[in-house]
């Protein structure tokens, strides 16, 4: 796993990326590691999922390059359609969200579309033309795993200023106000780009549509559950990066509150939080020197007190019929990294009750 890809999974999953880009001490060139399993087997591509389609499209909204993973169900449509459930990150969790769904007649009737990046050779140099020159971690990394890093930095994020960002990272800035900040633009792009590629394959049903999310991607669920609550019908919300920009994410949270309260809106709500993502995991050789300051951010996130300090308040507010808001799953010995998995699961058993 690179750095690049560490970074985005371990514990406050953010903090750490701006940390773990931070220029090291001059050290001693290493030693080239031996080659992997994957590299000394050619990096083989025999396994693939079946009834899968991939489609790269450039946005109308930020002229960004995406791509989505969309996984289509084998049993006949419902009468009103196929619910659909989108996921952010999907390079990295289409394939576990669809077999989720498929395996055990857990939701068979369910269509899974993970939102990710074009895998074409091309795509990686025209983000990383942008962001030269590149923070140590990002150079060192595979030229896809760098741009992809690089974007979803931008994407799932809301805008924040120099000082915050800087505060942010322990006090070495690493990641620049430009470089942050496209959320709404990538919200926006799912209802322009990404849900009508979708409606042109299959039959679906646009009352019961699911929007998951897990870090940052939990981050941008939250942004979209409070500035534009009737775009889906159930919001998952895992481990939130609530912390984000001073909380930013929050200042929309009284305009939901009205919305709620007024009925103008019943989404369904799901937050989830691994027990151990306010305790430091364990860092690789390369990022002990940054033990304490990693350790504060963590601290000063809160991660599962923030998650499950906003479950209770949405479950306070008195909505419209439909309006549900689950207790906070909280999942025991899990740590960061790990927790979008049982978040997953968690997932699809609210989205789709049997």
């Amino acid at each position: 796993m690179t750095l690049v890809r560490y970074a985005a999974l371990a514990a406050s999953a953010a903090a750490i990326c701006l940390a773990a880009a931070a220029p090291a001490p001059p050290a001693a060139a290493p030693a080239p590691p031996p080659p992997s399993a994957a590299e000394a087997a050619g990096h083989p591509s025999e396994v693939s999922l079946s009834d899968t389609r991939r489609i790269a499209f450039v946005s109308q909204v930020n002229g960004h390059g995406y791509s989505i993973d969309v996984a289509l169900p084998s049993v006949p449509p419902p009468p009103k359609g196929y619910p659909v459930i989108y996921l952010f990150d999907g390079d990295g969790y289409f394939g576990s969200m669809a077999e989720a769904v498929r395996m055990n007649g857990n939701a068979p009737q369910a269509i899974v579309v993970g939102i990710g990046y074009p895998h074409d050779a091309a795509w990686p140099k025209t983000v990383l033309d942008k962001h030269q020159p590149l923070a140590p971690a990002y150079a060192a990394a595979p030229p896809h795993d760098a741009a992809a890093g690089l974007a979803r930095m931008y994407d799932l994020t809301l805008p924040a200023s120099e000082e915050t960002l800087k505060a942010a990272s322990g006090g070495v800035l690493t990641v620049r106000p430009q470089d942050v900040g496209g959320i709404d633009e990538l919200l926006k792009t799912i209802e322009t780009d990404i849900k009508p590629r979708v409606y042109a394959l299959a039959p679906v049903d646009k009352s019961n549509q699911t929007l998951f999310g897990h870090s940052l991607g939990g981050l941008a669920v939250v942004e979209a559950l409070f500035t534009e609550p009737q775009a889906f019908r159930t919001f998952v919300a895992a481990s939130p990066s609530i912390w984000w920009g001073d909380e930013a994410v929050l200042k929309h949270e009284a305009a939901f509150d009205a919305a709620i309260t007024s009925g103008q809106a019943a989404p369904r709500v799901l937050i989830t939080v691994g027990s151990e993502e306010e305790t430091l995991p364990a860092l690789p050789p390369s990022m002990a020197a940054q033990k304490a300051v990693i350790e504060a951010m963590i601290k000063k996130d809160r991660m599962v007190g923030n998650a499950c300090d906003l479950a209770k308040r949405l479950q306070a507010l008195h909505g419209a019929a439909g309006y549900q808001v689950a207790d906070c799953a909280v999942f025991a010995g899990q740590q960061h990294g790990i927790s979008p998995w049982p978040a997953m699961g968690r997932a699809v058993s609210f989205a789709f009750p049997q």
